[in-house]
Order: C-alpha cells, then structure tokens, then sequence
C-alpha cells in the first residue's frame, strides 16, 4: 500500500513463503483503506488438471477486495471447495452441497472424505478453474523468481518456499469519490434487486457477509468444532 500511495500501483512478489493462512485479511486490510487489493498464492499440487487423473496444480487461492461499503470480497481457491471447507463438511457428517471432486472411478462425487483421501478436487468451473490455477502459478513463480507449483511439489518435503503475489490500486487516482462511490452502488444496487430465487434467501454480494460475521466472533467468541476443541484441549 506504500508503493500504492505513492505510484497509484503496488505490486509486490514474494518468494520462499509459506502458508499465509487466512489470505482475505490482506485484500481486506487493503480495501479498508481505499485501495483495491489483489493477492493469490501458488501452492502445493492437491488438484488434477482438466482431463487428467493425477493431482498436478494447486488451489492457488485468490482474494481480490474492492473498497465499497461494506467491503466486497472474493475470497477463493481455483477448486470448487478448499480442503479446510471438505473437512469442515467431513466433520459435519454431511455431504457438499455441489460436487466437490471425482472418486477413485472418475466419477463426480460430493463426499468430502472421498476427496480429501484421493486428491481429485473438481476444479472451480471445471477447465476454467483449472487454466486459473496455471497462470497464477506462472505469474507467481516470473514476478517473485521463485517456486513454482511443480517446484514445490516434486523437491521440498511439504508444502512451504511457495511463491505469491500482492497488489494494491490507489482508486482515488483514478476517480473522485462521489463518483467512485455513485458507481460502486449502482452496480451493488443493480445486483441486490434482482429476483430472487427463493424468496427468502437475499441475493449475496461476495464478502458483505463477513462484517456481521466479525460482529458475532468478537461478541460471542469464534466457533470452533467440538471434535477440533477436544483434540486442543488434549495437547
């Protein structure tokens, strides 16, 4: 964001990271302060490509946050579902509610035990989710000169010395605020009155739901799996 405010773009590469865990917290962290925020990480190969059998590209998460009111947020891996959301439905007892993977025959499954175990995670929107996963990998490893999906996979031990990449966009370079803002709620806006298709689910805006869900944490303690709690408590 530094680099932003002074050259209205900042872009910084990394490598020989590792997991950043909640990757959101820096789109977020961005778009609090006026700035639109692009990140994605490469990471370890748990995902087949299009057409293959053999788990050979990461979920390579992406986060991009734009600094409306609340803020909105794409918060994503290249797969239909990460592995933390498999275990959470896994420890649920319950199945995804869309295909998460194939099983041992190549056929589309929603078992999230299934998945987990043999690696076959469906890629977000099938080929298209997988050709992400590729160029964000690529870009990656160019801009930071480091590890690469492959890299990492075939010569570390686990999945660490990953490469990634962050972006900040000073928005108010480019556009006043009232109109910046005007924009911003006519496109909000236009979303939010389409039909619904159930009529009592509201139509979602990605991220807006995260505010009342930080509200909640911090007034009632973050919410923890009693099998996950009990594992804590024993060590």
């Amino acid at each position: 964001m530094e680099l932003a405010s002074q050259n209205g773009i900042g872009v910084v590469a990394l490598r020989n990271a590792n997991h950043w865990m909640r990757g959101g917290s820096y789109g977020w962290q961005a778009a609090e302060k006026g700035y639109i925020g692009i990140c994605w990480t490469n990471a370890l190969a748990v995902m087949p490509p299009w057409g293959a059998k053999e788990y050979r590209i990461g979920t390579n998460p992406l986060i991009v946050a734009v600094p409306t009111t609340p803020i909105t947020m794409v918060d994503m891996s290249c797969s239909m579902y990460s592995y933390g959301m498999l275990e959470v439905h896994r420890l649920a007892g319950r199945q995804t509610f869309v295909d998460a993977g194939f099983d041992d025959d190549g056929n589309p499954t929603r078992d999230p035990a299934t998945v987990e175990k043999n690696r076959r995670l469906m890629p977000m929107g099938f080929w298209k989710g997988s050709g992400l996963s590729i160029v964000l990998d690529m870009i990656a490893t160019l801009l930071s000169n480091g590890e690469s999906t492959a890299t990492v996979t075939e010569d570390k031990d686990d999945e660490y010395c990953v490469s990634q990449v962050f972006i900040a966009i000073e928005v108010d370079r480019l556009i006043d605020g009232k109109t910046k803002d005007e924009k911003l709620n006519r496109i909000m806006d236009y979303v939010r009155t389409a039909e619904r298709a159930d009529p009592e689910v509201a139509v979602r805006l990605p991220g807006h739901e995260f505010t009342q869900i930080l509200a909640d944490n911090k007034a009632n303690g973050i919410p923890v799996d009693d099998t996950v709690w009990a594992k804590l408590q024993s060590l």
